[in-house]
């Protein structure tokens, strides 16, 4: 079974994130997913689970209570697992400062290929 973690706070990105992994899932094999809009939330939880199990991280930055995804995970988790999702392309270079190497920005005007890059990005990761 294939562990994600997924810390995003916009509901369209969270669905485009789940069609992809969807799509995977006959390919790669059965998905657990676990998902925070809260970073207070997701800091918590986090530090009272053993964060290595997870196989992937989305990571965006900004969540629903104003709090930063990236303290919740960054330093907890192996950089290669984590995938930086958010439209900002400074976030993004944020995590990159962090050690984490895939990015993948967040297009609201340009969803589809979001949904691509991350499709193709994700399978880097997995496979």
């Amino acid at each position: 079974m294939i562990k994600i973690l997924i810390l995003e706070d916009n509901l369209k990105a969270l669905k485009l994130i789940m069609e992809v992994l969807n799509e995977l899932e006959a390919e790669l094999g059965q998905m657990a997913v676990t998902i925070f809009s809260e970073g207070e939330l997701a800091e918590k939880f986090l530090k009272n689970f053993v964060v290595e199990e997870f196989d992937l991280v989305l990571l965006d930055y900004y969540s629903l209570d104003n709090k930063n995804f990236h303290q919740a995970i960054l330093g907890w988790i192996n950089p290669e697992k984590i995938i930086a999702i958010s439209n900002a392309i400074a976030n993004n270079k944020r995590a990159g400062e962090k050690g984490v190497s895939k990015m993948v920005q967040k297009k609201y005007a340009d969803l589809i290929g979001f949904k691509k890059e991350l499709k193709k990005e994700i399978k880097n990761i997995l496979i």
